[in-house]
């Protein structure tokens, strides 16, 4: 898969190590990769500016690098796991997009003498355009495989999914259905609850998880990456 909309910025920025906090137990995503996802999905949908929602977010990373560097094209971005720690550091991230929380990130780093090139980091991200405009965030518990549990969620203007599935080495599946593919079950779940042309973007190393899925919108392969786009409504999708 070629890079079209994610070229020029400094991605690493938005990325683990830099700005954004980590913890053990929650693996990162590339922040480029992240928004070239989010940007061919956005095109999918048809508009200008979307809500952007990662129902299994671990740390939040994905929707935090997007409303970092993509800032102009989101009009909410929510992320939501059934893992309340994920929620709470997710929610830490989240509060990271708006220029006060850069701004209390980069005092709160100069003060335990972080190095000039974090900093300088943050002094990028504070100068991308649409910054002071900052999406509205939320971060919920919630879980993707329970179709019920995410019909309470506020999903007014959530036009994009985007999510990292779980890959049983540093998360798992918290939930199972005899029978049936975690991966599946997670889709069925978010058709059930997004509106027709909405779109859901689905990204695993482990290729057998999307056998059992529904053919999709878009196939994409990058590096050990397995990535399927599914547009809501569609009568028709590409074979896998």
């Amino acid at each position: 898969m070629r890079f079209d909309h994610a070229n020029g910025e400094r991605y690493e920025d938005a990325g683990g190590g830099r700005v954004i906090h980590s913890a053990p137990g929650f693996p990162g995503f590339p922040p480029r990769l992240a928004v070239e996802l989010f940007e061919r999905a956005r095109l999918l949908t048809g508009r200008e500016r979307v809500g952007l929602w990662d129902p299994m977010c671990g740390a939040g990373g994905i929707p935090t690098a997007v409303a970092l560097l993509r800032p102009e094209r989101l009009q909410r971005v929510l992320a939501s796991d059934v893992d309340p720690a994920a929620v709470t550091l997710a929610a830490k991230n989240l509060a990271l997009v708006t220029p006060t929380g850069l701004a209390e990130r980069r005092r709160e780093l100069a003060d335990r003498g972080a190095d000039d090139d974090r900093l300088a980091a943050i002094d990028r991200l504070l100068d991308v355009p649409g910054r002071s405009s900052a999406p509205r965030t939320d971060a919920v518990e919630a879980d993707v495989t329970d179709a019920g549990s995410l019909a309470r969620l506020d999903l007014d203007g959530i036009h994009v999914a985007l999510c990292d599935l779980p890959y049983g080495t540093q998360t798992a599946w918290s939930t199972s259905t005899p029978g049936r593919a975690p991966a599946a079950v997670a889709l069925d779940a978010l058709e059930r609850v997004l509106p027709p042309g909405a779109v859901v973007v689905l990204v695993t190393t482990e290729r057998d998880d999307l056998r059992p899925l529904q053919n999709a919108t878009r196939s994409f392969k990058h590096g050990h990456r397995h990535i399927r786009m599914y547009r809501l409504g569609d009568a028709a999708r590409d074979a896998d």
